[in-house]
């Protein structure tokens, strides 16, 4: 008893341990950190077959799920969008990386029926829909990348409450929206109806009439 002064075995010292056995254990749990790192990195030859390895990846709902189950995934595949679409007609923009993080996203938005991707994507990027602005309005974005876009919004306007809460606040991306349903690419197009119809169904009146408008003029 003198020897150990009176004092009472390191309890919290335990305690720390198991938590950071846990922590560890959610580390190697996520079985998607390696790809993600390589998704993020420099070196764009090995970030392109991230890219098209992640998606392979992510083949099924059961694997999005675990994806999206660790925050940090979500945060850096939309740190990747991020900075390409700041990169926009660049040389340093790099379309099919762009293309890939665009896809993955909308591909586990459609998975989740809930607004927790959606609320973690926002919190990831506050300027989230700003930059989907931005392909829409850009010279120089591929159709592909604006089809796949839409594809992501419309999937995130597929839930009612992201619409409310989020979504809505933009009127701009709805209008940049509606004038692609002038354009000849018939995938866009759909992409840019399906949107609208969400927004209808929702009661987002307003926004949703300028597809009459757009059809009937």
């Amino acid at each position: 008893m003198s020897e150990r002064g009176g004092q009472p075995p390191p309890k919290k010292r335990r305690t720390n341990d198991r938590q950071r056995s846990k922590s560890a254990d959610l580390t190697v749990n996520n079985e998607y950190e390696d790809v993600v790192g390589k998704l993020k990195g420099a070196d764009k030859e090995s970030a392109v077959k991230a890219a098209k390895k992640l998606k392979q990846m992510l083949s099924n709902a059961t694997k999005i799920g675990g994806f999206v189950a660790h925050r940090r995934n979500l945060e850096d595949l939309v740190s990747v969008f991020s900075r390409e679409t700041s990169l926009l007609g660049t040389s340093m923009y790099h379309e099919d990386i762009h293309r890939y993080s665009i896809s993955i996203l909308a591909n586990c938005c459609y998975t989740d029926k809930t607004t927790s991707t959606g609320n973690q994507i926002r919190r990831a990027s506050r300027s989230f829909l700003d930059q989907a602005v931005r392909i829409f309005e850009s010279t120089t974005s591929n159709i592909e990348i604006r089809v796949s876009t839409c594809r992501l919004i419309g999937n995130l306007c597929n839930n009612k409450e992201l619409v409310t809460s989020w979504l809505s606040s933009n009127t701009i991306l709805f209008d940049r929206i509606a004038l692609l349903l002038e354009s000849t690419n018939e995938n866009i197009v759909t992409q840019c109806l399906r949107i609208f119809l969400f927004l209808s169904n929702h009661s987002f009146t307003r926004r949703a009439c300028i597809i009459y408008i757009f059809i009937t003029y």
